[in-house]
């Protein structure tokens, strides 16, 4: 594990095994720590490597903003993208209290705000949240070599 970005509201790591970006909310962020969280990101993939897997872990903070959501969709995972040039996945642990209200309030997103190159999965513990990231890994490195066994 390589530590990206460590400050009170939020650790940023990378996890080499995984391939992954871990990040862990640690106190609810205002709009500017956010912001300056995911730019630190966005300057992770340009400078080292790419990351197609991402794990946020929101247990601690609950929701993100309307604001922080749209900032998201609209600038982070646009640049990711650029970057990258192929699609992204990214695992979104939630306390279970807030899993709960996420389902039972769900509506279908718009096309205008859903990206097709961003792939989401929702859980409530963030072990079976990295295992669903360490077989998408396994996907993509069995798609380099399709006759290995």
């Amino acid at each position: 594990m390589m530590v990206v970005l460590e400050t009170p509201y939020v650790k940023i790591s990378y996890l080499f095994q995984v391939n992954c970006l871990s990040v862990s909310w640690l106190m609810r962020p205002t709009d500017a720590v956010f912001i300056e969280a995911h730019v630190a990101i966005v300057e992770f993939l340009s400078k080292n490597f790419p990351v197609k897997l991402y794990c946020t872990d929101l247990t601690l903070v609950g929701a993100l903003t309307k604001d922080q959501e749209t900032w998201l969709a609209t600038e982070c995972y646009n640049k990711t993208y650029n970057i990258l040039n192929d699609d992204f996945y990214v695992a979104v642990v939630f306390s279970e209290n807030h899993f709960k209200a996420v389902v039972s309030n769900y509506m279908v997103p718009s096309s205008e705000t859903a990206d097709d190159y961003v792939h989401f999965n929702y859980f409530t513990d963030q072990e079976e949240a990295l295992h669903w990231l360490e077989n998408i890994k396994k996907g993509q490195d069995s798609a380099l070599f399709p006759f290995a066994t």
